[in-house]
């Protein structure tokens, strides 16, 4: 399991060697790289192992990620501090700083059926103009939800969905009585 705290922590410190030589598209695709060779990649368990010799594991990273020197540091220092499996967690956070410092939001658009293209673009397009931001929608199916919409954007929520709705019509009944 992912230490987030410390995830975020590592993050931090390589977004800002990122956002202060302007490389932050770079870093963003090589911390990409690493995590899937650190994290999910045939030899993530031995990168994680602690039996085998801290040099064994970094010589392996050298030879398998053909990243940029600092980045490749950021690697070597997760395998010797036994961090290794924090690799995918690290490049999360990373992108969502990215992601911030660049007025990228990422929505979740919940619907009973399946959206098309331009439909989501469009939910995406309204989302942006509100929100003042550049707005990346992706779509997911709940049949449960039975019409509608439901937006998530960040710890935010926009429940329009007929099965709220109709939640919120049976307890406007009840309190009738």
């Amino acid at each position: 399991m992912a230490d987030v705290a410390a995830a975020k922590r590592y993050a931090q410190a390589a977004f800002g060697i990122a956002k202060d030589s302007g490389t932050i598209a770079t870093w963003r695709a090589e911390l990409a790289d690493v995590a899937a060779v650190l994290s999910d990649s045939q030899i993530a368990p031995v990168l994680a192992n602690a039996s085998v010799p801290v040099e064994s594991r970094i010589a392996m990273v050298e030879r398998t990620l053909g990243v940029s020197p600092m980045v490749l540091n950021l690697a070597k220092l997760l395998v010797q501090k036994g961090r290794s499996s924090d690799a995918a967690a690290v490049a999360s956070a990373f992108s969502r700083l990215a992601d911030e410092h660049e007025g990228i939001a990422h929505a979740q658009v919940t619907t009973a059926v399946e959206l098309s293209a331009d439909q989501l673009n469009a939910i995406a397009s309204r989302l942006s103009t509100s929100l003042g931001k550049k707005v990346s929608a992706t779509s997911v199916v709940d049949p449960g939800i039975i019409g509608g919409v439901v937006v998530k954007v960040g710890d935010r929520l926009v429940d329009g969905s007929v099965k709220s709705r109709l939640k919120r019509l049976r307890r406007e009944l009840e309190g009738t009585r």
